[in-house]
Formats: structure tokens, sequence, C-alpha cells
């Protein structure tokens, strides 16, 4: 499948388009839509900008590569980078905290799972719906790479999924997008995700409780399972780069990511 970029372009005039410094973000696939949204935002107030969010995830690695080769001028990191991206001249800055929630497809009626519930789902000891609270129905579970930050997140977060080896039947989606595609069009699932994704879902999936408490707990500080999304820069950078960050920094660009239901970080 050709990959495809989408340009996110506000075109006030031809002149102001034919001078325009284009500033390229990718990488987790997670961040793309709150990228996306504060790109949007930052080309309405800076009309000569063109910022051009990579719409099918690089990966973290694969950002961070395509960033030190001078391929794009900005990585999304969904988790904080390795002691070897660490050698590299490069800086990350996190910019927001997000919640990672469990999502079901929406015709799941159970409505809360115990940690180790999940847990034994995904060793392939609970297998159908009925067994925890739902209707008489087999559960399709779904996973990430070891690679994924959400899963890596749930890893340390979770002390029943810490060591958890998953039963061979549990398909492993490569993509952030191929889990948010399963959940909204598969019944009867089960997966991780983050509260953008389950907000952007408009109700395709939803999420289900864990040891009785959602995401909301978040703001309250009782949620484990939180996500820090990175933006990762060259320290050789364009001025326009520094612009769009401080853009991402200031009160506009923290309102876009709480509309996201996300937390700005202060950085």
């Amino acid at each position: 499948m050709k990959k495809v970029v989408l340009i996110l372009a506000i075109c006030i005039c031809a002149s102001a388009t034919s001078h325009a410094e284009t500033i390229t973000i990718g990488g987790s696939g997670s961040m793309i839509p709150l990228l996306t949204e504060l790109g949007k935002a930052y080309m309405k107030k800076h009309p000569a900008s063109v910022v051009a969010v990579k719409q099918q995830s690089m990966g973290q690695p694969g950002g961070i590569a395509a960033l030190n080769a001078g391929a794009i001028d900005i990585a999304m990191s969904a988790m904080p980078i390795s002691p070897d991206q660490a050698k590299l001249q490069i800086e990350q800055f996190e910019i927001a905290r997000v919640a990672g929630v469990v999502a079901v497809s929406s015709n799941v009626k159970a409505t809360n799972l115990t940690s180790r519930q999940l847990c034994d789902m995904y060793a392939g000891k609970i297998k159908n719906w009925k067994q925890v609270g739902g209707a008489d129905a087999p559960i399709a579970v779904y996973t990430r790479p070891e690679s994924d930050s959400t899963k890596i997140m749930f890893r340390k977060s979770m002390v029943c999924m810490a060591t958890l080896k998953e039963a061979p039947e549990i398909l492993n989606l490569p993509k952030s997008a191929d889990m948010y595609n399963a959940l909204s069009s598969s019944p009867n699932a089960i997966g991780p995700v983050d509260v953008i994704a389950l907000v952007n879902a408009a109700g395709k999936f939803k999420e289900i409780k864990i040891d009785g408490m959602s995401h909301v707990e978040m703001e309250k500080g009782k949620w484990p399972f939180v996500l820090k999304n990175n933006l990762v820069l060259r320290k050789k950078r364009s001025e326009a780069v520094n612009q769009f960050l401080m853009f991402v920094k200031s009160p506009e660009g923290r309102e876009i990511i709480k509309r996201e239901k996300a937390v700005p970080s202060a950085f």
C-alpha cells in the first residue's frame, strides 16, 4: 500500500505558500492525531509555514532514525529515548501525558475487569466474555509488539503483565491503526490503546474499567497507565522547528492538548 503523507496546509495566497517552509513530522503512530491537530492550528496562525505530519506510523525507532538521517524535522516518540538514541545529536521534550486504556468493541456488555482477569485473557485462560460478566461470546484478544510504547507501559504498570507469556492464538497487530481498525470492526474484541484514540473513535470502541477505575482517575493521580508523549529534535535545527515547539508550549498549544484529552507537560 502506498505510503501517504497528509500535508495539512492552509493556503492564504499563492505568494504565501511559494516561500513556505515545511516542517516534516513522523514517528510513533499513537501521536499522529495529536500532532495533526497541533499542526493545523499552527498553520492557521502561521500561514507561510507548512506542517507535514506523516499519517502512517514509522514507529518510535523509525522516527528517531529518520530524524538522525535528516529525513524528517521532528520525531514523535511515545516513550523516552533509549540510551543508544541518547548518544545521537538529538534532544527530547515531553509535551503531554496520555492515559493508556484497555478498549473493547462497542458490543461488549462487560464493564469492568480485574487486573488478574485481563492477564488471564492474554494468557489464554479466560476465553469467553461470560466468564467476566458479559455475553456468551468468544473473546477476540489483540496485542501489540513488545517494542510498542503502549505495550511497554502496560508491562511496567501491571504486575501480572510484567512477565506474562501471551497465548499463541492472540493476534499481534503491528501498527496503532491496525488496533483501532480491529476494535472498530471486530465484535467481542479487546486491546490496548490510548485515550486520544478512544476519543477519536467516537463510539466505535469503548473503554472497559480496570479494577473499578477508568482513565478519568488520571486527574487525581490514581491511574497507573500513563504514556509520555515526546517530541524529539536535532540539537542543530531550524528556527521554524523552534517556533513550532514554542507554539506547542504556548497556552494555545496546551489548550489543544487538553482538548485531545491529554495532560500538557511543563517543558
